[in-house]
């Protein structure tokens, strides 16, 4: 199942107590729990509410680095970080490099069920 590089694998493993079925269903679940914080992320950023795409990119970087998802909780750290400094022109290509990787995320399970 080692074969996809955007997850950190000892991660994974540690969590999953190396157990690949259970790897699977939490890359599954967390695929289809970001997919619905990226779609709220992409409302706050639309609304420009620096606050909710603080509170968003928190609970995707955390999410997403609990399972070892690399390049999301990457994306998620530098939109928290633009957050804080109130930078909203460089949210949004961020945001949806994140749907891009996430879709790549989603491509790699669908080859695993």
């Amino acid at each position: 199942m080692n074969d996809f590089s955007d997850i950190d694998w000892a991660q994974l493993h540690q969590i999953s107590e190396d157990d690949p079925e259970f790897e699977l269903e939490l890359l599954t679940m967390l695929a289809e729990d970001v997919r619905i914080h990226i779609a709220d992320l992409r409302q706050a950023v639309i609304d420009r509410d620096i606050v909710s795409i603080g509170h968003e990119a928190h609970y995707i970087k955390g999410a997403s680095a609990n399972v070892g998802i690399i390049s999301i909780t990457a994306a998620a750290k530098q939109i928290e970080q633009l957050a804080r400094e109130q930078l909203f022109v460089d949210i949004a290509p961020i945001v949806e490099q994140m749907a891009i990787d996430l879709t790549h995320l989603e491509t790699y399970l669908a080859t695993k069920n």
